[in-house]
């Protein structure tokens, strides 16, 4: 059939509109005879044609959207959790504030470093008895056993009555040769408390997780098994993956913290806690600071509450680790 027969309908139905909008009417139906005529005489090219992008020609998939990142392994940094799609992540630093591995090992022959160890706080017999004999046999689970000790573990290793002990975004940061490990806020702590791992899996089950002390805690084959359990244990577990340096508190976010305690504990409830000391702090840079503060976890903030109640919060004092272990 012509193009014109195809046409005359139109056209003969087009003479039919009232005068009133005939002007308007009539200019839009030749708008459509136009697109009709030019569809009718275009090139015949399909959609499969070499000249099509098939690709650009429909949605794209999740796996074409968004290349794969990989799997970062760097084993000097420290995790953060991953954030869902279509929610926008807090902007965090790459590494900011984080202290290299030597600057965290103590030297037992500094005498500042001695004068550090003799103030931590060291971690109790709930853990496991450092001064008890070993169990007979070896320890399991590893495939060097001469390198570690096989203790009784304490209470802590079967407690699973605190919540806030089970995040399913667990703070790790790695062992490093020596009992003690330095801070960034300036003080000393017991790695001995990170052989016990806690978290929250990815069925919402609570896990614990037992690692065994080394025999030498400067034997760095030993460090190595250990920091290599530690983070398949979270890995798996977990949809935490390797990013960054956990920060130290600084002053201005411990005063925060005291001003919102009473008796030691959050003034409105541990959720609200964090709600707003992440609306106070996280993504800002504060004052001789190069980077933005983090978004604290409700573990980070329970840790650091828990860590300095005793001897600081509950006395309504704002923790000042300083060497000399000076308070204001």
């Amino acid at each position: 059939m012509s193009t014109s027969a195809l046409l005359a309908p139109l056209a003969e139905n087009a003479s039919g509109f009232g005068q009133e909008n005939r002007s308007p009417r009539r200019s839009g139906l030749k708008l459509r005879l136009r697109c009709i005529q030019s569809a009718l005489r275009g090139t015949p090219e399909a959609a499969g044609s070499p000249g099509f992008n098939s690709i650009a020609g429909r949605k794209r998939t999740a796996a074409e959207v968004v290349p794969d990142d990989g799997d970062d392994t760097d084993s000097d940094i420290e995790l953060f959790p991953t954030m869902p799609r279509g929610h926008k992540a807090p902007r965090r630093p790459t590494i900011a504030n984080g202290m290299k591995r030597n600057a965290r090992i103590v030297d037992v022959n500094n005498p500042e470093h001695t004068m550090l160890i003799a103030g931590a706080i060291k971690v109790g017999v709930d853990y496991y008895n450092s001064d008890a004999e070993d169990l007979p046999g070896d320890v399991k689970d590893t495939n060097k056993p001469h390198l570690f000790r096989n203790v009784n573990w304490g209470t802590r290793a079967t407690d699973f009555s605190n919540d806030a002990d089970f995040s399913n975004e667990p703070e790790f940061r790695q062992f490093v040769p020596g009992r003690f490990e330095i801070l960034p806020d300036g003080t000393v702590a017991d790695q001995k408390a990170k052989l016990i791992v806690k978290l929250t899996d990815k069925n919402g089950a609570k896990r614990i997780f037992t690692n065994p002390p080394p025999r030498d805690w400067k034997n760095q084959d030993a460090i190595t098994a250990l920091n290599k359990r530690a983070v398949q244990q979270i890995r798996r577990n977990t949809n935490v993956r390797f990013r960054e340096v956990v920060q130290a508190y600084v002053p201005e976010e411990r005063r925060w913290i005291l001003a919102n305690l009473t008796n030691g504990k959050p003034t409105k409830g541990w959720k609200t806690f964090v709600k707003e000391f992440n609306e106070a702090f996280a993504g800002k840079v504060l004052r001789g600071m190069e980077a933005a503060r983090p978004v604290r976890s409700h573990s980070s903030l329970t840790k650091e509450v828990e860590r300095f109640g005793p001897d600081w919060y509950s006395k309504g004092l704002v923790p000042v680790p300083t060497k000399k272990g000076r308070k204001e």
